[in-house]
Protein backbone atom coordinates (compact mmCIF):
# COMPACT_ATOMS: atom_id res chain seq x y z
CA UNK A 1 0.00 0.00 0.00
CA UNK A 2 1.46 3.31 -1.03
CA UNK A 3 1.57 6.34 1.22
CA UNK A 4 -0.89 8.18 -1.03
CA UNK A 5 -3.48 5.40 -0.84
CA UNK A 6 -3.12 5.19 2.91
CA UNK A 7 -3.56 8.97 3.31
CA UNK A 8 -6.72 8.94 1.17
CA UNK A 9 -8.19 6.17 3.28
CA UNK A 10 -7.46 8.10 6.47
CA UNK A 11 -8.72 11.54 5.37
CA UNK A 12 -11.42 10.87 2.79
CA UNK A 13 -14.81 9.28 3.28
CA UNK A 14 -16.84 7.97 0.38
CA UNK A 15 -20.24 6.28 0.45
CA UNK A 16 -22.43 4.61 -2.11
CA UNK A 17 -26.11 5.37 -1.54
CA UNK A 18 -28.46 2.81 -3.13
CA UNK A 19 -32.13 3.81 -3.31
CA UNK A 20 -35.03 1.55 -4.32
CA UNK A 21 -37.66 3.78 -5.94
CA UNK A 22 -40.92 3.13 -7.77
CA UNK A 23 -40.56 2.88 -11.54
CA UNK A 24 -44.07 2.04 -12.81
CA UNK A 25 -47.47 1.66 -11.17
CA UNK A 26 -50.11 -0.50 -12.82
CA UNK A 27 -53.72 -0.45 -11.61
CA UNK A 28 -55.63 -3.58 -12.60
CA UNK A 29 -59.37 -3.78 -13.35
CA UNK A 30 -60.11 -5.32 -9.95
CA UNK A 31 -58.47 -2.34 -8.20
CA UNK A 32 -55.19 -3.95 -7.16
CA UNK A 33 -51.95 -2.07 -7.74
CA UNK A 34 -48.66 -3.49 -8.95
CA UNK A 35 -45.51 -1.41 -8.51
CA UNK A 36 -42.22 -2.16 -10.23
CA UNK A 37 -39.08 -0.74 -8.68
CA UNK A 38 -35.60 0.21 -9.80
CA UNK A 39 -32.37 0.89 -7.98
CA UNK A 40 -30.67 4.27 -8.24
CA UNK A 41 -27.07 4.69 -7.06
CA UNK A 42 -25.32 7.86 -5.88
CA UNK A 43 -21.75 8.50 -4.74
CA UNK A 44 -21.54 10.71 -1.66
CA UNK A 45 -18.79 12.05 0.54
CA UNK A 46 -21.02 13.31 3.37
CA UNK A 47 -24.45 12.15 4.51
CA UNK A 48 -26.35 15.00 6.15
CA UNK A 49 -29.84 13.58 6.74
CA UNK A 50 -31.21 10.09 6.12
CA UNK A 51 -34.87 9.28 6.68
CA UNK A 52 -37.14 7.08 4.55
CA UNK A 53 -38.82 10.18 3.05
CA UNK A 54 -36.02 12.80 3.08
CA UNK A 55 -32.36 12.38 2.10
CA UNK A 56 -29.69 15.10 2.05
CA UNK A 57 -26.10 14.38 1.02
CA UNK A 58 -23.02 15.96 -0.59
CA UNK A 59 -21.66 14.27 -3.70
CA UNK A 60 -18.00 13.89 -4.63
CA UNK A 61 -18.00 17.31 -6.37
CA UNK A 62 -19.17 18.92 -3.10
CA UNK A 63 -22.66 19.68 -4.48
CA UNK A 64 -25.52 19.46 -1.99
CA UNK A 65 -28.32 17.11 -3.10
CA UNK A 66 -31.74 16.88 -1.49
CA UNK A 67 -34.25 14.15 -2.32
CA UNK A 68 -37.84 14.13 -1.04
CA UNK A 69 -40.38 11.35 -1.50
CA UNK A 70 -44.10 11.12 -0.80
CA UNK A 71 -43.94 7.48 0.30
CA UNK A 72 -41.12 5.90 2.31
CA UNK A 73 -38.42 4.22 0.23
CA UNK A 74 -35.77 1.64 1.01
CA UNK A 75 -32.16 2.73 1.05
CA UNK A 76 -28.80 1.08 1.69
CA UNK A 77 -25.50 2.73 2.50
CA UNK A 78 -22.19 1.16 1.54
CA UNK A 79 -18.99 2.73 2.84
CA UNK A 80 -16.25 2.61 0.23
CA UNK A 81 -13.47 4.49 2.05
Amino acid sequence: MSLRTWWQRVTREEYELILTVTKDVTVHTDGTRTESTKQVKYKAKKLVKLTPKHIIFKDLDNNRNELKFLKPIEYHIKKIW
